[in-house]
């Protein structure tokens, strides 16, 4: 019952990623808020890690975007930006000023795309799995 019901939710995302990349996209004229950036570090202890940069924006749906340093370091608290976004998961996928574009996720489409054929095909049983085991669904093998 518990692999039913994982399939259907794979299922369903899967037609969500794929429905999210025919719907249009939303423009919004947006202000910075503030800025914040966050430090994941390596379970190495080396001091190695990764900083994650968000730009907070109001005036429009869109609250958070994800960035690089190049555009948190550029944008400043009170800058107007267009944003133009995903309608259901509301991602950010161009922003730009002016007529300058910032930063632009060019390949969100075909990203959505592979990740929704991949659960839909996972949730169908279309994936093989390992030999010694006769059922179909995701094999994966870390070694």
């Amino acid at each position: 019952m518990l692999k039913f019901l994982a399939r259907c939710m794979m299922f369903i995302v899967g037609l969500v990623l794929i429905a999210e990349t025919g719907l249009p996209t939303r423009a919004e004229q947006l202000r910075v808020d503030r800025h914040s950036s966050s430090f994941k570090s390596d379970h190495r202890g080396a001091g190695a890690g990764d900083t994650s940069y968000t730009l907070h924006l109001i005036d429009g749906a869109v609250s958070t975007c994800s960035v690089g340093y190049a555009l948190y370091s550029r944008l400043q608290d009170g800058d107007s930006v267009e944003v133009r976004s995903t309608r259901l998961f509301k991602n950010c996928i161009r922003i730009s000023q002016g007529d300058e574009v910032l930063e632009d996720d060019r390949h969100w489409k075909y990203i959505a795309l592979a990740f929704g054929a991949l659960l839909i095909a996972g949730a169908l049983g279309l994936l093989p799995r390992s030999d010694d085991d006769e059922r179909s669904g995701i094999a994966i093998r870390l070694g």
